[in-house]
């Protein structure tokens, strides 16, 4: 039977390409954009996974609705001297980082962090590709390498922070998740470099005890209504929150492509079935069982979305690889995993031999006498 539904197919090249189009569109726009969100998610999971389950992260009060601009156009004010120095002296409290944060490049992020406190940071674990950490009292940055392929860095040579030359002094591996996004300094270089008075863009609590986290949150946002003090709980459901939405937005995009899709499907192979009304009427008047021809029509929906469905995953590899490479600059955050991939081509599948029931039902109803007749 395949062998029959290719054979029609071919035979109407113009309206087979129309329908694999509509599904080819539909597919290609669930993988790519659903990549997009499979890589937000594995590297907030790789993220927060290497940062202690007991660090409270403090910084002041942030309202995203007050955003405006392009991304990487504001920042967050910063933490006085005197609140970090207040905050570090809260019982219950065994080290209080401070971090300075700044944007560079607009989509990249410089912090400035005590060297001796980089596990604090989830950093302790990366390997170098070339050079190695600074010392605290050391002129040096270490860079992600998306920052240093785009910049055209190497150890040795300089990047411009808040229009200062900064000695490159080493660079990650490739694939080091956010942290191939990040600048490293030493918190007193930074503090020179943005002139920070000695403050903090946010600060990075270890208690002594799991269990004082809660309590220690509290007491700060109590005593310092200007800030905020996010546990490695709230911080993750707040990840997940901003993923979730893009995953709404996937999903919309691919519901509305789908729904396009399907209707194309439908329009087309209700045509084909109209067009070969005679051919269907003389296949019922000389035996041809009902199912036989529901079959047929749905096998030629099946070939259709099959090839349309991986010609789609075929092209998304390659736009994947673009959004990587070409607009994010080496970064692995669009994803495409094997779930994804198989359950876009089923999706595809499914969708298609949906639509194609209803004009597969019309042929099946087909009066073989009237047919015959052209009537």
């Amino acid at each position: 039977m395949f062998d029959i539904a290719v054979r029609e197919l071919a035979s109407h090249r113009t309206r087979t390409i129309l329908t694999a189009m509509g599904i080819f569109i539909a597919i290609t726009a669930i993988v790519s954009l659903g990549s997009i969100s499979t890589g937000l998610n594995e590297l907030v999971t790789s993220t927060t996974g290497s940062i202690g389950a007991d660090t409270i992260f403090v910084m002041k009060h942030f309202d995203m609705s007050d955003m405006s601009g392009p991304p990487g156009s504001q920042s967050i004010e910063d933490i006085s001297a005197e609140e970090v120095a207040e905050i570090s002296k809260i019982p219950g409290i065994k080290r209080a980082v401070p971090v300075i944060s700044r944007q560079i490049g607009g989509m990249f992020e410089v912090d400035g962090i005590d060297i001796d406190d980089m596990d604090m940071f989830g950093v302790e674990g990366l390997e170098f590709e070339e050079g190695m950490w600074p010392d605290n009292d050391e002129k040096g940055a270490v860079l992600g390498k998306i920052v240093a392929n785009s910049f055209d860095v190497t150890v040795g040579d300089t990047i411009l922070l808040n229009k200062k030359e900064v000695e490159v002094v080493g660079i990650f591996e490739g694939e080091s998740g956010s942290y191939d996004l990040v600048v490293l300094v030493p918190y007193e270089y930074a503090n020179e470099i943005y002139e920070a008075d000695r403050g903090a863009t946010q600060i990075m609590l270890e208690p002594v005890d799991i269990s004082m986290v809660d309590s220690i949150k509290s007491m700060i946002e109590d005593e310092h209504e200007d800030l905020d003090a996010m546990t490695m709980e709230d911080a993750l459901s707040m990840m997940e929150e901003m993923t979730g939405t893009l995953n709404i937005m996937t999903f919309g995009i691919g519901f509305i492509t789908s729904l396009v899709a399907a209707i194309g499907i439908i329009i087309t192979m209700y045509t084909s079935v109209v067009e070969r009304r005679q051919q269907i009427g003389i296949m019922k008047a000389t035996g041809a069982y009902g199912r036989t021809i529901l079959i047929q029509i749905l096998e030629e929906g099946l070939v259709i979305s099959l090839a349309s469905s991986l010609l789609a995953l075929v092209v998304s590899f390659f736009f994947v690889d673009m959004i990587n490479n070409v607009l994010l600059g080496g970064a692995s955050l669009a994803l495409i995993t094997p779930e994804l991939a198989i359950g876009a081509v089923m999706y595809g599948v499914i969708l298609t031999m949906l639509a194609s029931l209803y004009p597969a039902r019309i042929a099946v109803r087909t009066d073989p006498i009237k047919a015959i007749r052209g009537n």
